[in-house]
């Protein structure tokens, strides 16, 4: 993949505010993402000549709507699933469509309102008949076994990951601890009041063993990222490395690899095939050379098994591992440095790729990672994306 050596960049970011039921529309959200992404970029919106969405209707905004609404013109469109887990590859669709020609600068948008559509689990949400087909919903939904909502895979694949390597669920809360204290430093955080230890441990079980704030809050609003060839501009981040969503009887949501969740086997990823993967190859460096991670986290559990799985702690040790600010601002790998999904807002990871492009560039002020130029994202579900600073 030549064209992930550097050849592409994010040239410019922008995002509406994040809040929770907003009277703004979805279109106003978008609107204000892509301006500030193209004045970051310093472009015009008839520069722009592709444009992909991250989600459409209904919770968010279809392709051909964006585009006859906000005024562009794109000869290359695209769109993904109307869920999360999707922000490298619509970032690594855009790259390949630069490089193949079809297209110059590659405007990606993310854009939802949740709040409109009725809670998850509940009959009145557009996705509730999602988890009623064959294989289940696209959050490892089980209707049919009762479980309604996302959390409860979520919550049964975090209990046999604490069962299976013997340790305290408890520990969990250093993760949304860590990353409201990063939410406080970052102006446009949903989840600004801080937390202490104990009203962590107040907080009512979701489903045993995630508490309250090991979910993440209702999400409106929306992020612009625009994509080009690499300019050496002022301000452009590239793209070095990349790998794509993982698949298959060993792939469930919210479990790592091999956790022996469903269908999964209970063989780990080996510490060779972790510092192999394709994202770290692909940008010709090591899980040593990153200094700022940006990990999926609509559930406290999933920055986990991206920690071991992407090869900052060994199978089985990511809870021990953030204990003692190692995902804070000073720490071994700084984390979420916006407060993430859980505290900035639930934005399907758009938020996290804003705040690693700033980091990057310097621009995080109190929040700011000394000397970073190198960035990770990546999911549980084995998506990620390497960043460098220009």
């Amino acid at each position: 993949m030549a064209f992930l050596d550097g050849r592409t960049a994010i040239a410019g970011v922008g995002a509406s505010r994040f809040e929770r039921r907003p009277q703004a529309s979805v279109l106003q959200f978008a609107a204000t993402a892509l301006d500030t992404a193209l004045a970051d970029a310093g472009l015009e919106r008839g520069q722009v000549d592709g444009l992909i969405s991250q989600v459409g209707s209904p919770r968010g905004l279809d392709y051909d709507t964006i585009a006859e609404t906000l005024g562009l013109t794109p000869r290359y469109c695209s769109q993904t699933w109307a869920h999360g887990r999707f922000a490298a590859t619509v970032l690594i669709e855009a790259a390949m469509a630069i490089h193949a020609g079809l297209a110059t600068r590659v405007a990606c948008i993310m854009a939802m309102k949740n709040s409109d559509i009725g809670r998850i689990g509940e009959a009145n949400n557009p996705f509730f008949h999602e988890q009623f087909r064959e294989n289940g919903g696209p959050h490892g939904e089980q209707g049919h076994i009762g479980m309604a909502s996302p959390i409860a895979g979520a919550a049964m694949a975090f209990d046999l990951y604490c069962r299976r390597y013997a340790k305290d669920p408890d520990l969990l809360a250093a993760i949304p601890l860590t990353l409201r204290a990063h939410a406080r430093l970052t102006d446009d955080a949903v989840m600004h009041k801080p937390m202490s230890r104990e009203d962590y441990f107040a907080a009512p079980y979701m489903i045993e063993p995630l508490r309250l704030f090991d979910c993440s809050p209702v999400g409106d609003g929306a992020v612009c990222a625009i994509v080009t060839a690499r300019n050496d501009r002022a301000g452009e981040v590239a793209i070095t490395g990349a790998q794509g969503l993982r698949a298959g009887r060993d792939t469930f949501i919210f479990a790592p690899v091999g956790l022996g969740f469903g269908q999964q086997s209970t063989t780990r990823l080996t510490p060779e095939q972790v510092r192999g993967q394709h994202v770290y190859a692909s940008a010709g460096v090591a899980p040593e050379a990153i200094d700022v991670l940006g990990a999926y986290d609509s559930f406290a559990p999933l920055p986990l098994y991206v920690l071991e799985d992407f090869g900052f702690c060994g199978a089985g040790e990511a809870l021990d591992f953030v204990q003692d600010g190692r995902i804070g601002l000073n720490g071994a790998i700084p984390m979420n440095t916006s407060g993430g999904q859980l505290s900035q807002a639930q934005m399907n990871g758009w938020g996290q790729i804003r705040e690693l492009v700033q980091q990057l560039r310097g621009q995080c002020g109190a929040r700011q990672v000394r000397g970073a130029k190198r960035a990770l994202w990546a999911t549980a579900g084995g998506d990620a994306l390497i960043l460098e600073a220009n």
